[in-house]
């Protein structure tokens, strides 16, 4: 479904989409950051300004085109900046999660041959801390004084099939893989996002994601397109205080802060800031309920799914097409396939070039026909909405031939039966199964059951259900809190078999 025909990747680069919006709009406002207690302000042409100045700097030192620049710093406008200038340089952003410890930095930095380190404390010798930005700035001043075209002249070397960012990725085995975006899947991104009409240049955002995951990013260069003012603040412990004061339409956020905003508005209302439209939700699953209590507010929650492979999102809910419960439609010119194992397959401008270094990985994860395999399963309805059923590798199939993603299920039902956990059994049986671990002793569990096998489709519903009245241990559980099912299953193995042979 979808279709990415009408979409030319072609057309867009990082520098020309900075510029572009420089000359559109020179005098509007850009950012806004925290100055002296307050919030400063800057515009398109201060931003285009300084980025010239300091991508000319890199260039000043030595940054070859195509090197790469690694950056370990939490979201601030210093760190836009610096993100900006490498792509202006014609160089590779590296972005680094921010509270990543100092090795992992250094080995990230040798695995991608790293050039330099932008950060905001020192790693090593090759460091350039963004407290000294104005000695950049000076080296780039000093270069456009003898040479006015520098940074024109490594502009225009920039393709859309140049390199943009390259960003590392946790792995299901532990590992990290880095993935390869270019210039123009990152423009793509942003004028699809653009596209599907949710904001528009009157708006204000609130941007406090890391710029190491591509949620963060991508709502970054939207801003760019649209032409609409970003206020800059990663401190994730200060988005409550600073909806108030600086008063957004909309903010993109994970989960575990949007329950944050939503208990301080459910505490009072002005917590929200007063103009605050929407909120837009990603890298996690939403809960439902959490939904449900922030709509009661009157700010909707849009839910979106995308994955670092694919530069940002993929599908996302909007005003005019939501259905609560899914991650929404996909946008302009990205295809979505379901496999026959539930995977979801994505086709389009936005896919990653491959893995740094990985050949092999890059092989296993885009096949021949250019669709990415995401490791994710899924489904679509009628209408073109995607939902998410877990990690393809938690999946099992029953002997009908159908596939279930037992903790996709289980999640839901912590939401209804709040204190309890339920494993969900199934794998090479006619049906599912479920042990309940019950944890307050007054939840209604089999009324819970009942409404979330409503919600479930035939062939995942729980046809019976234990209740285990032995705690799980601590050996029972994962690093999360969650059941660990090999565990559970093998612990509880007698249990299983009698509801089977009862039935």
């Amino acid at each position: 479904m979808g279709s990415a025909a009408h979409y030319d990747a072609a057309r867009g680069t990082v520098p020309r989409l900075l510029f572009d919006r420089v000359a559109d709009t020179p005098g509007s406002e850009a950012y806004r950051f925290p100055d002296s207690g307050g919030w400063a302000s800057v515009t398109w042409a201060e931003v285009g300004s300084r980025v010239t100045t300091l991508a000319a700097g890199l260039v000043a030192r030595g940054v070859a085109p195509g090197a790469r620049i690694a950056i370990r710093a939490a979201t601030s406008y210093r760190a836009i900046l610096a993100d900006l200038a490498v792509a202006c340089a014609g160089a590779v952003s590296v972005p680094v999660y921010a509270p990543t410890r100092d090795d992992e930095v250094r080995n990230l930095a040798r695995h991608c041959d790293a050039a330099l380190t932008v950060t905001d404390r020192d790693v090593d010798a090759r460091v350039l801390h963004l407290d000294r930005l104005a000695e950049l700035a000076a080296d780039g001043d000093a270069l456009l004084d003898t040479d006015p075209d520098a940074v024109d002249a490594r502009i225009a070397e920039v393709t859309p099939d140049s390199a943009a960012c390259l960003i590392y990725t946790a792995c299901d085995d532990g590992s990290a893989k880095g993935a390869i975006l270019s210039h123009g899947a990152v423009a793509y991104t942003a004028r699809a996002m653009a596209e599907v009409g949710m904001i528009g240049p009157r708006d204000l955002q609130l941007l406090w994601l890391p710029l190491s995951h591509v949620f963060g990013r991508a709502l970054l260069f939207v801003a760019m397109q649209v032409g609409l003012p970003t206020a800059v603040d990663g401190r994730a412990d200060r988005v409550v205080e600073n909806l108030r004061s600086v008063r957004p339409t909309f903010l993109g956020s994970v989960p575990h802060v949007l329950a944050k905003i939503g208990a301080a508005a459910a505490a009072d209302r002005s917590a929200l800031g007063g103009r605050l439209r929407f909120l837009i939700s990603g890298s996690a699953r939403l809960p439902r309920d959490l939904a449900k209590r922030l709509e009661d507010l009157g700010v909707p929650v849009f839910e979106g799914y995308g994955i670092t492979e694919t530069a940002g999102p993929v599908c996302v809910n909007r005003p005019d097409a939501h259905k609560p419960g899914s991650v929404g439609l996909p946008l302009p010119g990205t295809e979505v396939r379901i496999a026959d194992d539930c995977e979801l397959l994505i086709r389009g401008p936005s896919l990653m070039t491959g893995y740094h270094a990985d050949p092999v990985a890059t092989a296993a994860a885009l096949d021949a026909d250019g669709w990415f395999h995401t490791g994710d399963c899924a489904t679509v309805d009628p209408d073109g909405f995607v939902s998410m059923r877990g990690r393809k590798k938690d999946v099992f199939k029953t002997t009908t031939g159908k596939y279930v993603a037992p903790n996709a299920i289980a999640e839901r039902f912590r939401a209804l039966c709040p204190g309890a956990e339920i494993v969900v059994v199934g794998e090479g049986r006619s049906h599912c199964i479920g042990l309940v671990f019950p944890g307050d002793r007054g939840a209604d569990v089999h009324a819970a059951v009942e409404q979330l096998n409503g919600e479930l489709n035939r062939w995942e519903r729980i046809r019976r259900v234990a209740l285990v009245d032995r705690p799980l241990g601590a050996g029972d559980r994962d690093e999360t809190g969650a059941p660990q099912r090999a565990v559970v299953l093998e612990r509880f193995a007698d249990v299983i078999d009698r509801l089977y042979d009862e039935h």
